[in-house]
């Protein structure tokens, strides 16, 4: 099969599973809070999730190596459909503790592999298909928060759970047409612990910690500041979607033309911008919408620039499901950090929004360990780099 049916399919099933997380997942912290949980109660539960995917990613490479990568893909995929079941009782210790253990799980076997067979996948252009893949994920965001929110606040959580539940098993679908993914050997426990690549490593670890503010905690915080209405949440991360996918396009062809270091700069400083905008959103309702359509722009920018270095490096090292498991390790314990400093300051504050502050911290480690990799073609590690980063 062609690399380039093999990307348009891998697309597919990112859209359709990027939908289903739109229209449920995407509210996941907002119906916590709607249930009554603190907010600093509900980033300690994701620092909980985070913590639990960290543990059980050595659980996982047992199960990769038993169903494949595509089954990986699969299995991960129907269990995080299955999640709405338990969450929509998770106002219950148990059945929160159950939601946990399942989405980690999900995660822990899910992430590794699609982000491998991104890598491995297409790079002729991976500054374009990167743009593409940001842009449908920008497109989808429109959609999805419009009818979760919608649903929601109309029909339940029952209904728009059921629905992103189908969705997500629906973007089996392509996944089942690919060919093989040749995404290197799976590493044994030991092995995986041993000749990792520390500066990639350290990149996903900044990028959760920064997510930890931009991705976990500041959609609570717009709730919030929204009057905790499922459908103003919906139409305002909707129009923030429609920003985030023209930035995503305009910044894949520049990588492509070998501008990443130009674009890294820019974005570094329009990140630190989006973090002031976004401390300030519980002045008022303009100010929170204001934030978060100028943070879409900067994210549909930062996408590309960031993914583009990993997934250059990762099909470079020749092993890229296991330089993916060791990065996700660094996201989760960057993002988990990430998530308890932020229940730190919700804890010693009464306005929300000042919880994504510590995430900025971020943004200088970020810039550090993606500057001067160059354009597609510049990612270049050696094995002696990547062995004595062991």
């Amino acid at each position: 099969m062609s690399a380039q049916r093999q990307f348009r399919l891998l697309t597919v099933h990112y859209g359709l599973y990027q939908l289903s997380f739109a229209m449920a997942g995407g509210f996941v912290g907002a119906y916590l809070l709607k249930l009554g949980t603190p907010l600093p109660v509900a980033l300690g539960a994701y620092a909980a999730l985070l913590i639990a995917r960290f543990g059980l990613r050595f659980v996982s490479l047992a199960i990769v190596r038993r169903v494949g990568y595509r089954g990986s893909i699969m299995l991960g995929v129907t269990l995080a459909g299955c999640q709405f079941a338990p969450l929509m009782r998770a106002d219950e210790p148990l059945w929160l503790l159950i939601w946990l253990l399942t989405v980690s799980v999900a995660e822990s076997l899910y992430w590794p592999v699609y982000h491998s067979a991104a890598a491995v996948i297409g790079g002729a252009s991976r500054g374009r298909e990167l743009g593409i893949r940001t842009a449908v994920g920008a497109l989808v965001s429109v959609l999805g928060p419009l009818a979760g929110g919608l649903l929601l606040a109309r029909f339940g959580p029952a209904v728009d759970f059921g629905i992103a539940g189908a969705l997500a098993l629906c973007s089996m679908v392509p996944i089942l047409m690919m060919g093989r993914i040749e995404a290197g050997p799976v590493p044994g426990a030991r092995e995986s612990l041993r000749g990792f690549d520390r500066r990639g490593m350290l990149t996903f670890a900044a990028d959760g910690w920064m997510a930890s503010g931009l991705a976990l905690a500041w959609p609570m915080v717009l709730f919030l500041s929204l009057g905790s209405h499922y459908e103003g949440f919906g139409i305002a991360n909707a129009g923030a979607g429609l920003v985030g996918a023209a930035t995503g396009l305009l910044c894949g062809r520049g990588i492509d033309r070998g501008s990443r270091d130009r674009y890294l700069t820019f974005v570094t400083g329009a990140l630190v911008l989006s973090f002031a905008l976004r401390a300030s959103a519980s002045w008022s309702p303009l100010a929170a919408n204001v934030a978060n359509a100028t943070g879409a722009a900067v994210m549909g920018l930062y996408v590309p620039v960031l993914m583009s270095a990993i997934y250059d490096r990762a099909k470079q090292s020749g092993a890229a499901y296991r330089f993916h498991f060791a990065a996700e390790a660094g996201w989760d314990a960057g993002a988990a950090a990430g998530c308890l400093a932020a229940a730190a300051v919700a804890l010693a504050t009464e306005m929300p929004s000042l919880v994504i502050l510590p995430a900025s911290l971020g943004i200088w480690a970020m810039y550090l360990c993606v500057r001067g990799q160059g354009g597609t073609a510049g990612a270049r590690f050696t094995q002696a780099e990547a062995t004595s980063a062991g």
